[in-house]
């Protein structure tokens, strides 16, 4: 890709980290992971192709930190080593070309189909609005104990990341899973020091 446009220029982060160029791929949700949530053949293949086309930073879509909690079938699911090779073997695909590669780590509170879950859970016993309650079940209240696993989790599977080769994560805290639903002043009516004010509702992510 040249370098005579601003796009085609690489981008040095505050780390001191360079992406080689300013196109990226944004996170989607491919379900492409195996019936049993792993990495499957189909993922690197993917990713070896939108490295081919010259993409500077790839974003993953919505890995799991948690198998109980499911955003659709088919998410790959990231709470041990257990999947470090395909995870390698994906990473690897993705900077096949000079690009960089991020995983995007996401758990779904109480936004997880009934079909996949029958114990949601989100900051609040709230359900979704009436349109979507054949959808999503009415979850229950997270404990302290319950909002302090996952958060070991998502730094767990950040790790986990880094150990396979990707180059960064990025906490999905949008579309109505989990980190939304902290921040929400709606879905978030807790009175402890998880919610209420916004520095409590901001203390999840922080």
């Amino acid at each position: 890709m040249g370098t005579n446009t601003l796009l085609g220029q690489a981008l040095t982060l505050k780390n001191g980290s360079t992406i080689p160029n300013r196109f990226a791929k944004s996170a989607l949700s491919e379900t492409l992971g195996t019936v049993d949530l792993r990495v499957s053949k189909a993922l690197p293949t993917l990713y070896q192709r939108w490295a081919k086309g010259g993409v500077g930073l790839s974003f993953t879509g919505n890995v799991m930190i948690d198998r109980r909690h499911l955003g659709e079938p088919n998410n790959v699911v990231l709470e041990d080593d257990r999947d470090m090779p395909m995870l390698k073997a994906w990473a690897t695909a993705a900077k096949s070309n000079g690009g960089q590669v991020w995983m995007q780590l996401n758990h779904p509170g109480k936004q997880t189909p009934k079909m996949l879950n029958s114990d949601p859970m989100a900051p609040s016993a709230i359900a979704f609005h009436k349109s979507m309650q054949s959808f999503f079940g009415t979850p229950r209240a997270m404990t302290e104990d319950d909002i302090l696993d996952a958060i070991q989790r998502f730094g767990k599977a950040a790790g986990l990341a880094k150990e396979a080769g990707f180059d960064g994560v990025q906490i999905h805290g949008a579309h109505g899973y989990l980190v939304s639903q902290f921040l929400s002043p709606h879905h978030n009516q807790r009175n402890d020091q998880w919610g209420g004010p916004l520095e409590n509702r901001m203390r999840f992510v922080q």
